[in-house]
């Protein structure tokens, strides 16, 4: 009985020791319509960028162009002004707050996994985008979808 008792205090120790799996990132993804959904291991395009693991988000402010990881971050709110790179209102997570706009790029798509299978979402979404020819920029108002990115961790 007692050699049995001690290969189960060791297997409990050893459980104990062995490392927790790394916890998986998320973002809460607030849509224009109200609707807010949670992607686990989330890759971005666009003015958020996934690279080797790790997303950072290219912004300018004013002439001053740079980069911001994600991990520093803890909301996102987008918004859309028709010709102009989006309005970005960055809170931080050490409480500061950041007014900048896209950089370079004036679209986000964000992929990830949900309870219910693998989600992209594309903002602006372009569903059905009519093709004219046009000299000045499209209004493409009706066509955003993200309002906000939440970062919990």
């Amino acid at each position: 009985m007692i050699p049995l008792s001690l290969l189960v205090g060791f297997l409990l120790q050893v459980s104990a020791l062995a490392p927790a799996p790394p916890p998986s990132s998320s973002v809460i993804v607030g849509l224009q319509d109200g609707e807010k959904l949670t992607l686990a291991d989330p890759q971005f395009t666009g003015f958020i960028q996934t690279r080797d693991n790790d997303s950072v988000l290219l912004y300018k402010q004013k002439d001053f162009h740079g980069e911001l990881k994600v991990n520093n971050i803890q909301r996102i709110d987008v918004h859309y002004r028709k010709g102009r790179p989006y309005d970005l209102s960055v809170a931080l997570k050490n409480g500061q707050k950041l007014d900048v706009q896209s950089d370079k790029r004036d679209f986000l798509t964000v992929k990830g996994a949900t309870d219910s299978g693998f989600v992209t979402i594309k903002n602006p979404d372009p569903l059905s985008p009519k093709i004219r020819l046009s000299s000045h920029p499209q209004n493409r108002k009706h066509d955003q979808t993200i309002q906000y990115l939440e970062f919990p961790r």
